[in-house]
């Protein structure tokens, strides 16, 4: 709500200003859609309301840009979360590798959710070996794409840059 309420001040501001100096109203419109266009675009699916990132980070990075849009990097609790998400990718023409909340960080090969309960399902993992990155991979990722890996999980360095998936 504090944001709105900036938001609103902003543009009054604006709108004063671009008055004062006699600007035509179009200015101002112009100027309401370019913020529009800027600002994430959440959807509505799998029960919940996600954002697939159009930037790349590393997962903490990541993790810390959903904080700031006050949710989390996407906890995929079930095969069939994974599925919905990967469906939404494909209708959408999304064909990109993603970070999720997915992590082996506290405890080599146990992993853990966002919320830090442990993951109590098997995931379709990237090729025979994965995980495969023992300490130096600590930090999961799901391929949503048409490929033979489409929905399938894989580790990598927490530091490498990957899109990212937000979930509020």
């Amino acid at each position: 709500m504090g944001s709105m309420i900036c938001t609103m001040w902003l543009f009054s501001i604006i709108s004063l200003h671009l008055l004062l100096h006699g600007l035509h109203a179009e200015k101002l419109s112009g100027i309401e859609a370019e913020h529009e266009e800027k600002s994430p675009h959440w959807v509505d699916i799998c029960g919940g309301s996600y954002l697939f990132s159009e930037d790349i980070k590393t997962w903490g990075d990541s993790v810390d840009q959903c904080v700031l849009y006050f949710s989390h990097l996407v906890q995929i609790d079930s095969m069939k979360k994974n599925f919905c998400l990967l469906e939404y990718a494909h209708t959408q023409g999304i064909a990109k590798w993603f970070w999720h909340s997915g992590n082996d960080i506290v405890t080599e090969g146990v992993y853990r959710q966002v919320d830090g309960e442990m993951l109590d399902w098997q995931p379709l993992w990237y090729g025979a070996a994965d995980p495969n990155g023992g300490t130096a991979a600590n930090c999961l990722g799901v391929v949503l794409d048409t490929s033979a890996n489409a929905g399938k999980w894989w580790d990598e360095p927490c530091n490498n840059m990957f899109y990212y998936v937000c979930e509020r």
